[in-house]
């Protein structure tokens, strides 16, 4: 199997700070990442931000489609260079952010890719926009923010990314990375999680907006009660009693259910 590592250190020798790029070089963890993915049923991936194509390189091995979205021009020009032998293999040039569902493949998608930590929550949920095609996703993340994304109430981790998360997705972890295990070396921890879709309760998109909105609100103060953040909601204490809600329950008690009676509550 090519070594696109190293013939990228060869050739280039250098990551980019401004896209976050630190590159996966652990291959048992890359072997790992790739069959979380082809165990999928579509059988198709879009990867988010390859890199030098470590894990784009192990998923086409596995016999993947792969669809590469990369905003870096030169890696863009780097790896059709090496892949072309690989008929599954497409790249695209470009933001993810802006990617619309026009640019995607046909059919259910795998979503993946070691995502850019400043920008990981973003993508996140620009991939809920495409909620209808996504078989499931496999992202790895600073592991404080998977840590939070993964959180269960009445921990500290727990947040509104933690409920909005659990609104669309069942989320497990694959497992934690060491700084080591990438290159440059970071002192910063990862861990790759899962995601698989479940139903929305809102069918609705306004009213689901607007739910999301109501989660955000509940945990603007943290360790503030329920009532404290959402003073503004008139006759809040008969929207909690309605709802079943104590009245100084805090939004880190709270699970996506209750947020969602609570809503239906107002």
């Amino acid at each position: 199997m090519l070594n696109l590592l190293d013939i990228y250190k060869n050739e280039v020798g250098y990551t980019k700070k401004k896209f976050g790029q630190h590159f996966l070089t652990s291959r048992h963890t890359i072997d790992d990442i790739a069959q979380s993915l082809a165990d999928t049923e579509c059988q198709q991936v879009v990867e988010i931000g390859p890199g030098c194509g470590v894990l784009t390189l192990a998923m086409l091995e596995k016999k993947l489609a792969v669809t590469s979205v990369e905003i870096d021009e030169e890696l863009a020009e780097f790896l059709p260079r090496y892949l072309f032998i690989y008929p599954k293999f497409r790249i695209i040039n470009s933001d993810f952010m802006l990617i619309d569902e026009s640019t995607l493949p046909e059919g259910k998608i795998a979503f993946a890719g070691n995502l850019p930590y400043n920008v990981s929550v973003d993508i996140l949920m620009h991939c809920v926009k495409f909620f209808g095609k996504i078989e499931k996703m496999t992202f790895m993340f600073q592991k404080e923010v998977a840590d939070r994304i993964n959180a269960k109430p009445n921990c500290k981790e727990y947040s509104s990314l933690s409920v909005i998360t659990s609104y669309y997705f069942t989320t497990k972890k694959l497992k934690d990375i060491s700084g080591g295990q990438f290159w440059p070396n970071t002192k910063v921890r990862s861990t790759v999680l899962e995601f698989y879709p479940v139903e929305r309760y809102f069918k609705d998109e306004q009213r689901e907006q607007e739910f999301l909105k109501l989660v955000r609100q509940s945990f603007v103060l943290k360790r503030k009660t329920l009532k404290n953040n959402l003073k503004s909601i008139e006759n809040i204490d008969a929207v909690l009693d309605r709802a079943g809600l104590a009245q100084n329950i805090r939004g880190e008690q709270m699970t996506t259910a209750d947020f969602i009676r609570l809503f239906e509550s107002i």
